[in-house]
């Protein structure tokens, strides 16, 4: 009955939320009656066998949920006077009887994942209902649903007064109540918000409610009273751009606002324009919190400093929303302290450097992944956010943490067809509810932001005459200066198998001083080229030697086939050696896509592998990203080498129409009309204006009207390709939630084969004992492809030797290693 308070007044506390309730405009005995309903979510464990889990030795024991549906079912005959007068009391608290039923199936499903009919069919509860339910050994369930029953009305007089207006409890309803349930429940469980009472004269009603309060404060989901951020100006340091400022006070807050596209090239300050909008919608009560989503955990926390800066800048400390979240999982972080190896701190402080004490009840949302979104300020990845709109365990509850927030969604086109679906529905479902969603990209063709915003795309011409820098709403742009103009030289070379044709020029450009990035498409090349140069310069340049990228003085590449550990220091002294503050002199880069996420790193020269042109165009923002005061002698103007196949990409088309061209082409990027007309586009412009001409190369190598001018043999490819695409976008729309009702409502398999993206998958197991990395420090995980375990089993923890090079291990047959390169099969 303890614990029934307790969720109860979270949800109550929940449900008062400002600037909006989550569950709509609601009278107060209307949210006295949903608390009401949220006080039972328990009530199946009055049931004798979930009572007799107390001793260790009985046999005869049950759970508590679908025990619940059968005593609602099943076993109405047996039901005492208090319970059921009170559940008749509630079949008259809706529109009708129907969605009664199944509201008390959405308080029931408080696990996670939702009850239905099916489930219930299927466990073979009813052959047992009758005896868990039957009193025995001195002890009595219906007396107990009794007492239960009483304590509810005694809480929430409220609930039963005769003038309450029915609920209109719609399955969009059903569901928000559904995830604030789970959403209480988890907070209402924590000991150290709601201990056990200390003794019978307790008023637990009392002490439920400012325990409730305490504990929302402190994860955040109660925001400070004031919310004046600072202007933009004292916040980053420097004023605005039009763009920045256009977020940050000219655009109107309208429905027409809720999703806005930010289209704008790499280093354009789109970040800060974000915070500008986000710092903006908060101080107006629009929004209670931030997520900041991007395509990778790389990503999220390469930007996460950035925010929490920010957010620190932007408050005074009794004013800001706290506390800040790093939701990466492996990487987790709250206001910029790493938490992974405190959070088992039995002493509840977590630290104290003099300044404050960040005790651990603020830790609570960092806890779990199922918890992210709870933090009322979280840079993570898209995953946390597509999660809450799938048929996976919690997600209502991430979804009405969610609702609350404003939706960064950055780096947008780099979702695949699948992803893209998905956000699609989670926009949908976020803008329906009242949410606020800002979109980011470089490189967004008109294809994509059409599906976004639901509407038709416009036809080429159309679409390459759009505006270049654009801020776009549902029906509305803005059109935004370019804050810099650049003019690339572009340089096609036939070396896309021939690294040792690279190698003088790679030398050449070292001696002149260049500071050179060289993107692969894979981390097979990456490796291979980097040893050739490392051996070139041994044997004929050793004063050249140090150019090469190191981390603590050993030498090598930069992909995503480190340690975790080693990943974070690699990042670390990419911008470092790299970034805005970073020394002159020459320095090579060899690396893979690794490169182009939100590195804030300046390249003279980039070297890459052909890619499709929005790509290409991310990659080409590393260059000249900075004002420094000189450039290597052949590089004072931005240049790039794409190196190209020796022969026409049509010629590597099989006899199925499929692209197996070397560098990934094919396999890494898989629609060959994009690489061809990317290809195509760069033969025609040996100079690219940039920003200005962005729009027109992305729309000549993405739009679907330029894929039909591609010859004949392209459109069977094509056909292939949308077959796939096809049959992605159905498995997307099969895995993501609908307005079912509960009872209808049904997550298959319990929803663990559902995923937020598709492809192969990587595996990240413990090592046993944790190990020396071949850069000094311990390491506790190897990251390892799936597609090299196809024959293995695997293992629960690898067990590695050291040798001068690194670690060494097997699993199953296939040997590999652990090196400066990364981790490698070891066959060579």
């Amino acid at each position: 009955m303890d614990h029934c308070l307790d969720v109860a007044m979270v949800f109550t506390k929940l449900i008062e939320a400002r600037p909006r309730s989550p569950l709509g405009d609601l009278s107060e005995g209307q949210r006295q009656r949903l608390a009401v309903i949220a006080f039972l979510h328990d009530f199946g464990k009055c049931n004798r066998g979930f009572q007799n889990k107390i001793n260790p030795q009985a046999k005869n024991t049950a759970g508590h949920v679908m025990e619940a549906v059968a005593l609602l079912d099943l076993l109405k005959k047996f039901w005492p006077p208090e319970w059921k007068r009170l559940i008749t009391d509630i079949l008259s608290w809706f529109q009708d009887k129907d969605q009664a039923a199944q509201i008390l199936l959405a308080s029931i499903s408080h696990h996670g994942r939702p009850v239905s009919y099916n489930d219930y069919e299927a466990s073979g509860v009813d052959r047992s209902a009758k005896e868990l339910w039957s009193p025995a050994d001195g002890y009595d369930p219906m007396a107990a649903l009794d007492d239960l029953a009483i304590a509810a009305r005694r809480a929430f007089p409220r609930a039963f007064d005769a003038d309450v207006p029915p609920i209109a409890a719609t399955p969009g309803l059903q569901q928000r109540f559904a995830g604030l349930v789970m959403l209480a429940d988890w907070i209402g469980s924590d000991t150290q918000f709601f201990p056990y009472r200390q003794s019978e004269e307790e008023d637990r009603l009392a002490f439920a409610a400012r325990a409730a309060e305490r504990a929302l404060r402190a994860i955040g989901l109660i925001p400070p009273e004031s919310r004046r951020p600072r202007p933009f100006n004292a916040i980053f340091g420097f004023s605005p751009t039009p763009l920045q400022a256009a977020l940050a006070g000219a655009i109107p807050l309208t429905d027409e606002t809720r999703l806005l596209l930010v289209e704008a090239d790499t280093g354009s300050g789109k970040t800060e324009a974000a915070l500008a909008w986000f710092f903006r919608l908060y101080a107006e009560c629009k929004v209670n919190g931030l997520y900041f989503a991007l395509p990778t955990r790389v990503a999220a926390r390469e930007i996460y400093e950035r925010v929490r800066r920010s957010i620190e800048a932007a408050f005074e400390a009794n004013e800001r929303p706290s506390p800040v979240l790093l939701a990466a999982p492996g990487y987790v972080k709250i206001d910029g302290r790493a938490v992974h190896e405190v959070l088992a701190n039995p002493h509840g402080i977590l630290w104290d450097d003099n300044a404050k004490d960040l005790r651990r009840e603020q830790m609570w949302s960092a806890e779990r992944p199922k918890r992210f979104l709870a933090a009322p300020i979280a840079v993570g990845t898209i995953d946390q956010a597509l999660l809450s709109v799938l048929k996976v365990k919690h997600s209502l509850m991430r979804s009405v943490c969610l609702d609350r927030h404003l939706l960064v969604v950055d780096e947008v086109h780099a979702s695949d067809p699948y992803m893209q679906e998905v956000l699609c529905e989670l926009l949908r479902g976020h803008l329906l509810r009242g949410g606020w969603a800002l979109l980011l990209s470089a490189t967004l063709g008109e294809a994509a932001a059409a599906r976004y915003f639901d509407r038709h795309a416009v036809p080429l011409a159309e679409a390459i005459e759009r505006p270049y820098p654009l801020l776009s709403g549902r029906s509305q742009t803005w059109t935004m200066p370019a804050t810099r103009e650049r003019s690339i030289e572009i340089e096609l070379s036939p070396t896309l198998e021939d690294d040792a044709a690279l190698v003088p020029r790679l030398i050449a450009a070292l001696d002149a001083g260049a500071r050179i990035f060289v993107v692969c498409n894979t981390v097979k090349r990456a490796n291979a080229l980097f040893r050739q140069v490392e051996s070139a310069l041994e044997a004929e340049r050793t004063g050249l030697l140090p150019a090469l990228f190191a981390l603590d003085g050993v030498r090598c590449p930069h992909h995503g086939r480190f340690a975790r550990e080693d990943r974070e220091r690699l990042d670390a002294a990419i911008t470092m050696q790299l970034g805005k503050d970073s020394p002159e002199g020459a320095r090579l880069v060899i690396g893979t896509q690794t490169l182009e996420q939100s590195l804030d790193i300046d390249a003279d020269w980039l070297i890459t592998d052909l890619a499709p042109m929005d790509v290409l165009i991310q990659r080409f923002g590393r260059l000249h990203r900075h004002d420094r005061p000189r450039r290597a002698a052949g590089f004072e103007t931005p240049r790039a080498l794409i190196r190209v196949p020796t022969k026409d990409l049509a010629e590597y088309l099989d006899k199925e129409a499929s692209l197996r061209a070397p560098a990934g082409l094919g396999v890494v990027y898989p629609d060959g009309r994009v690489l061809a007309l990317t290809w195509q586009v760069l033969r025609e412009h040996r100079i690219l204006y940039l920003p200005e001409e962005a729009r027109a190369y992305i729309e000549k190598t993405t739009h679907p009207e330029a894929f039909a001018q591609l010859p004949p043999l392209w459109e069977i490819h094509g056909q292939n390709l949308q077959g796939k695409e096809l049959s992605r976008i159905r498995q997307a729309l099969r895995s993501v939630l609908d307005d079912r009702p509960f009872g209808e409502l049904h997550y298959e398999d319990k929803g663990e084969h559902i995923l937020t993206r598709l492809g192969e998958p990587t595996y990240e197991i413990p090592l046993d004992p944790r190990m020396c990395s071949p850069f000094g420090v311990p390491i506790e995980r190897m990251t390892i492809p799936s597609r090299w375990l196809k024959e293995s089993a695997l293992p629960e923890t690898i067990r590695a030797e050291a040798d001068a090079e690194g670690l060494r291990f097997a699993i199953g047959k296939a040997n590999f290693c652990y090196t400066r390169f990364g981790v490698e099969k070891d066959d060579a």
